[in-house]
């Protein structure tokens, strides 16, 4: 059985990241349920999840219509910041990070928390 270490994430993440532009994380379900979350007070957690289960219904949809294979994660770029959203083992991974990290580096510490039995 394959899983995803969701405290395992989210400690590695704001360990390699919290003090140099990391602003958010959130980890949820594909429904918006909120797993585990480092955020900064100024942001609505619940929102956030459930804008971006959404957005993923929504490109699910419209990548199966046109025949393509559904997205497994998105970057936005706006102003300095990037918003990184990995669909994982029914997780989703949210994060906003500042422009100048490596934000290649999350991938390397998501699949680093990926356990096999």
């Amino acid at each position: 059985m394959t899983a995803l270490e969701v405290e395992l994430v989210l400690d590695s993440l704001i360990k390699e990241f919290g003090d140099s532009g990391l602003y958010f994380v959130l980890i949820c379900t594909e429904n918006g349920a909120v797993k585990k979350s480092y955020i900064d007070q100024n942001f609505n957690k619940t929102s956030i999840a459930l804008n971006m289960s959404q957005l993923y219904e929504l490109a699910e949809e419209i990548t199966s219509e046109i025949g393509v294979h559904s997205p497994d994660f998105n970057i936005i770029h706006s102003d300095n910041f990037y918003i990184l959203s990995i669909k994982i083992l029914g997780n989703i991974i949210i994060t906003l990070v500042e422009d100048q990290l490596d934000f290649s580096r999350i991938f390397d510490i998501i699949n680093s928390c990926i356990i096999t039995n």
